[in-house]
């Protein structure tokens, strides 16, 4: 073992890479937020570690959440993990109203370094929500989309080398007053690129309009700015300053980067803000911009029908309306399809290219080697691909390759750990591998952010119906369902619980509440299986999960590993599904 990952403590080893905690040969299960109190006392073995400086860490900023009970809580946990006292600590002494401290010695009594995203890396970079100084708010779309340029760049030019966090969790600081050293802390960030974008009077139109861009680099443990520009340039010139931006930081950094591969993107001014335009609405929670980024990303690629990345992110947005059950996915996909190829065309360097035509080989080909070929290959050209890593997990869970899945699951999150759905991802990656204690740990961790996730209520209330907690599974369900009364998935989910605990009356009532949805919405057939499984309604099951099959539902890669549909699996109509869908 490299011991940059590793710190050790009289018998036992924390392996901050996997996130294990060992003694001798066995593995202690640690929840999310015993380990990060571990990881940070350790960090500071002998030095008291402040009640504030573990909620820093464990709940950002605009955080909802009972912090002395869940502290308490979580301390509590960690030390049943490591078989302390409070009243006699050999490990975590409390300082009462203060915090912690670890009072054991590390390995001849010194602490070893932590890496942040993977050994790999050699330096992890926040880039800071761009400021938008035009005083126009209309304007908001662009500097935010300079911003996820900036990301992206930097995510494919330092590849290997710079862990680059995706857009979520800076996004999370948007406006906030939190100084660098904070802001790092809390994202395990060493650097933090910040800086301000301001349109010239009269916006985006004109050919000769200009914008004047300001980037800082800010380490982010000494607070020291290591540089500051200013580029003044044509808006036509734009991307040549991300470009330039990206360097400046890369030679900052004394990172050698991989020989850069050419990209192409547009050198048509009103396509490229067309594009933002689709971007900022891409990037709205949930499904809520989806119609608006289609038309924009569709005007983008009409205005150049040569913009790669326009192709892409349509295309993506049709795979993304399949995932979130907008239509029938199979219209969807198809009609991604020939976009996403278009896309890959133009531009064979572009990550989210690959991450298209791989999703779509997944969904609607169920060809499993030729989506990974293509995820694998987007993760190749932008290893902080958040969207990639977290694909690449979901798609081995279904496969039945857990061990790899969780990994790709846990470098989604260290790339963007206040993304609520890579999150739930994680968790989900977590309950196909019969992990259910994780999976609860992570989807509390999600609802910290936001209580009423619906994501991740689902797959709460899933993971203790399988652990046999049935009883506080439903009370998870039911109280998502008080606030998402449409959804269908968790209706359905919400009826199988009901039939497992035998109160089959009402399976049946919030069944038809779920079918009823299909005046206003599509309802996947997938998710009614489910229902009619717990039910003991096999034969509907089996025709729901052949109706599945020609709508090319998504979730149907999870139909080997999901253990609700355990009790069909030794029929024969299971195998002849299973190899339809080559699993």
């Amino acid at each position: 073992m490299d011991a940059e990952r590793l710190l050790r403590f009289e018998s036992f080893e924390l392996d901050v890479r996997s996130r294990e905690l060992r003694k001798g040969k066995n593995r202690i299960r640690l929840q999310e937020q015993p380990f990060e109190i571990l990881r940070m006392m350790l960090e500071h073995a002998g030095d008291v570690v402040t009640r504030e400086e573990l909620a820093r860490r464990l709940w950002p900023q605009g955080t909802f959440v009972d912090f002395e009970h869940s502290l308490n809580a979580a301390v509590k946990r960690l030390r049943a993990a490591l078989g302390d006292d409070a009243d006699n600590p050999r490990f975590v002494e409390t300082l009462p109203r203060r915090g912690y401290r670890f009072i054991a010695s590390l390995n001849g009594g010194t602490t070893v370094a932590m890496p942040v995203v993977a050994p790999d890396y050699t330096a992890r970079l926040a880039v800071m929500p761009f400021k938008n100084l035009s005083g126009d708010p209309g304007q908001e779309y662009f500097s935010d989309g300079f911003t996820e340029e900036m990301i992206l760049q930097l995510g494919r030019l330092g590849r290997g080398r710079i862990g680059v966090l995706s857009r979520t969790s800076s996004q999370a600081f948007k406006g906030s007053a939190r100084r660098a050293r904070e802001i790092g802390e809390l994202l395990r960030a060493d650097y933090l690129l910040e800086g301000s974008v301001r349109l010239a009077a009269g916006g985006v139109e004109g050919r000769d309009a200009r914008v004047r861009i300001t980037a800082q680099l800010v380490e982010t443990s000494t607070e020291s700015h290591l540089w500051t520009d200013v580029y003044e340039r044509n808006l036509t010139d734009q991307l040549s300053v991300q470009a330039e931006v990206a360097a400046r930081i890369a030679q900052s950094l004394a990172v050698e980067l991989l020989p850069e591969q050419p990209v192409q993107r547009s050198h048509d001014a009103a396509a490229y803000q067309t594009y933002l335009k689709g971007r900022y609405y891409w990037n709205l929670q949930g499904d809520q911009g989806f119609p608006q980024a289609i038309t924009f990303f569709e005007q983008a690629c009409a205005t150049d029908p040569n913009f790669a990345a326009a192709h892409a992110d349509l295309a993506r947005t049709h795979t993304q309306r399949a995932e979130y059950y907008n239509l029938v996915p199979r219209q969807a996909l198809e009609r991604a399809r020939p976009i996403a190829e278009r896309a890959l065309q133009l531009d064979p360097h572009l990550s989210h290219a690959h991450l298209a035509v791989g999703n779509i080989r997944a969904m609607l080909d169920w060809d499993w080697e030729a989506a990974e070929e293509r995820i694998t290959q987007a993760i190749a050209l932008n290893p902080s691909s958040d969207c990639a890593h977290r694909w690449y997990g979901l798609l081995l869970a279904g496969l039945g390759r857990v061990h790899e899945a969780v990994r790709e699951a846990e470098l989604a999150r260290e790339l963007d750990p206040m993304c609520l759905v890579v999150g739930t991802s994680a968790a989900w990656t977590r309950f196909m591998a019969g992990d259910y204690e994780a999976a609860i740990d992570i989807c509390r961790h999600v609802m910290d952010m936001m209580p009423r996730f619906t994501p991740a209520c689902r797959v709460l209330g899933a993971s203790l119906i399988q652990m046999g907690r049935a009883a506080e599974g439903i009370v998870e369900l039911e109280a998502a369902a008080a606030n998402a009364t449409a959804d269908p998935v968790l209706l359905a989910w919400l009826a199988y619980a009901k039939a497992t605990r035998g109160e089959c009356g009402v399976a049946r009532t919030i069944l038809a509440a779920a079918e009823g949805l299909r005046a206003q919405r599509y309802v996947p057939a997938y998710h009614l299986a489910i229902a009619h499984v717990g039910l003991r309604q096999m034969d509907e099951a089996f025709a729901l999960l052949d109706q599945a099959c020609e709508e090319r539902d998504p979730a149907l890669i999870n139909l080997a590993g999901d253990p609700r549909f355990d009790p069909i699996r030794r029929d024969t109509r299971f195998a002849k599904l299973s190899a339809r869908l080559r699993l």
